[in-house]
């Protein structure tokens, strides 16, 4: 129960005071057994007994008289009282004669006085025994751990045994975080989990990983199809567009991934940490399972997550909720609702930006809503339902960036289906409901304004890094990384990467999210494996493993490739520097928008746009 070294000296008086008597009792209780057996041989007494008897000396004291009474039929020290009584009357007369007073002489027998002399032996080496504790229990000296242990700083608490780290499998999981739920954030998660996983804890020492995917929408948007599942409801199914991610990690089943809904609003570089706002109940009780142990348990709607390795694949959004997640799936789920409904029963609309998406955006409003039938059954709408549609651009010409003339063309089919263009003008306001109609008034550079009954926004993105220091970003936002290995140099220690749209490297091209994967990974697999090596020796003895670990560079693919549906069949196309006719636009994207690979980036996390045949995931 209590180390011995630290009880009062006064209990272990009192417990040897009760072991003596115990054994004095029982010493007299063999005693009275042996005078018992001696009485029941004996016939009768003779006179020479009665003699023998008649001259035992008479006892000088009560206590006396009570040791060396004659034997009785029935032991009477058996009782407790009895006992506790004969102990103390023998203690008390062996301290004063210094030698216990034994029996009568004539019961005496040489047992009896062998336990005698232990008896004194074992009294002496217990008093022996409670001098040297009650020296030691003195304030000067006191058998405690602390006569070993350093003096305590002024302030500093000890740590308890119950506040130390566990190690070993119980220890706390290092966390590998990835920001973004999106291509690049799921092509990361699956390889990850798929190629990375089985290669890390090479040593002994070795920590466990979890691997942490946060996402402000639980579901993955196919923003490939927005031009067309913008225009109206049933063109493109809303199973089709909008795939729920947690059940593409069903195949990792076993493995250590959680996913929590939720958006990074501060990041603390220096102390590796993340602020997250949990968007509902649900994801407030996911976070409590990777919450480290030691912490109070809370359902604040904003924790605090510690990171070891981080992956930033937050990619852009667009000014448009209808071209891209905002939040929540279903906030993108409402803005495609109420664009339905506007534009059935919209006269005028007005679509901004004269690139890919605005040329698609704008086709595809004329083809679905100003004509009806297919092929050479195609006829326009009666003249009262004929929606009249501008394309505002504030370049010289369409698709910048792309042949001169792939852009003349895409003007060509525009204007065949009746959409009016106008170039060199930039639209500086947009105000939503100016009035009791609810029409939106757009304002120019030119001083002008127009009014329209929907106004549908297509004037490019902005990368999603409100969160990220200042002093990692570049003029424009997007995250300065280092175009070669995917790091943050600018953080300071390995372990953070930034690939896709947020990245600066990126031209936004979807080729540039799946071609810097592998290199991401690799790299980041070279970081856990260095921190394994040191931890299995902190005194550099890996250093030489550690230095073997080389690391992959991106290159940059200048494969500038578009495609841009604008009618039903046709549409302008540029790739592998070629000029692609309508029929191939069709072929490739215009039929159904890729809508069938949406599931392949869900549950593999490969490219949409893989080559069919001798491609690899990423390519």
């Amino acid at each position: 129960m209590f180390p011995a070294d630290t009880l009062p000296s006064q209990y272990c008086e009192e417990q040897e005071a009760k072991f003596e008597a115990k054994r004095l009792a029982r010493l007299q209780a063999e005693a009275a057994q042996a005078r018992a057996a001696s009485c029941s041989t004996a016939s009768r007494p003779t006179p020479t007994s009665r003699q023998t008897q008649s001259q035992v000396p008479t006892p000088q004291s009560v206590t006396q008289a009570l040791l060396t009474r004659p034997a009785m039929g029935r032991a009477a020290t058996t009782g407790f009282l009895g006992t506790m009584f004969q102990g103390f009357a023998k203690a008390k007369s062996a301290s004063s004669t210094g030698t216990l007073t034994p029996p009568m002489s004539g019961m005496s027998t040489p047992a009896k006085e062998k336990n005698f002399a232990e008896m004194e032996a074992y009294i002496a080496e217990r008093k022996k025994d409670a001098d040297i504790a009650n020296a030691h229990d003195s304030p000067n000296h006191r058998r405690t751990a602390s006569n070993f242990a350093p003096p305590p700083t002024p302030g500093h608490r000890p740590p308890s045994l119950h506040s130390k780290a566990p190690t070993g499998t119980a220890a706390e999981p290092l966390n590998i975080v990835i920001l973004g739920a999106s291509f690049g954030g799921l092509s990361c998660a699956h390889a990850l989990l798929d190629d990375i996983w089985p290669q890390l804890r090479t040593t002994s020492t070795a920590p466990n990983y979890r691997l942490i995917i946060i996402s402000p929408s639980t579901h993955i948007y196919w923003n490939i199809g927005a031009p067309r599942a913008l225009v109206a409801p049933g063109l493109v199914s809303v199973e089709e567009v909008f795939i729920p991610l947690e059940p593409g990690f069903h195949r990792h089943r076993g493995l250590p991934v959680t996913f929590i809904q939720g958006t990074v609003i501060a990041w603390e570089v220096p102390e590796k940490l993340l602020t997250i706002d949990l968007h509902d109940r649900a994801a407030r009780a996911r976070f409590k399972t990777v919450r480290p142990r030691n912490t109070c348990d809370s359902d604040v709607g904003i924790q605090s997550l510690e990171y070891h390795a981080l992956i930033l694949a937050t990619g852009t959004s667009a000014h448009s909720d209808l071209l891209s997640l905002h939040g929540t799936h279903l906030n993108t789920l409402g803005a495609l609702s109420a664009a339905h409904h506007r534009l059935a029963g919209a006269k005028t609309i007005i679509v901004g930006g004269g690139g890919c998406s605005g040329v698609e955006v704008a086709g595809q409003l004329a083809t679905y809503l100003n004509y009806r039938g297919r092929g050479v059954a195609r006829r326009r709408v009666k003249k009262e339902d004929w929606k009249q549609i501008l394309l505002i651009a504030s370049t010289d010409a369409l698709l910048p960036g792309i042949k001169s003339k792939v852009g003349q063309k895409a003007i060509k089919a525009l204007k065949a289906l009746g959409i009016e263009v106008r170039l060199n003008t930039r639209i500086v306001a947009v105000k939503e409901d100016f009035d009791l109609t609810g029409q939106v008034k757009v304002e120019l550079d030119d001083e002008t304004a127009m009014v329209a009954d929907a106004y549908v926004a297509c004037t490019g993105v902005f990368p999603n890094t409100k969160f990220v220091p200042k002093h990692l970003l570049d003029e424009k936002g997007y995250l300065a990384t280092n175009s070669k290995i995917m790091r943050l140099d600018k953080i300071g220690y390995p372990g953070v990467f930034a690939l896709g749209d947020c990245a600066a490297y990126s031209s936004n091209y979807v080729m540039d999210v799946y071609t810097a994967v592998p290199i991401v990974l690799h790299n980041l697999l070279n970081d856990l494996l260095a921190h394994e090596l040191r931890l299995a020796s902190p005194y550099g003895g890996n250093q030489d493993q550690i230095d073997s670990l080389v690391d992959e560079e991106f290159v940059q693919r200048n494969v500038n490739s578009h495609l841009c549906p604008i009618s039903r069949y046709g549409g302008v196309g540029w790739l592998l520097g070629k000029v692609l006719p309508g029929i191939a636009v069709w072929a490739l994207k215009g039929h159904d928008y890729r809508v069938c690979k949406a599931s392949r980036v869900v549950v593999d996390g490969g490219n949409p746009y893989a080559k069919p045949v001798g491609g690899t995931r990423w390519e």
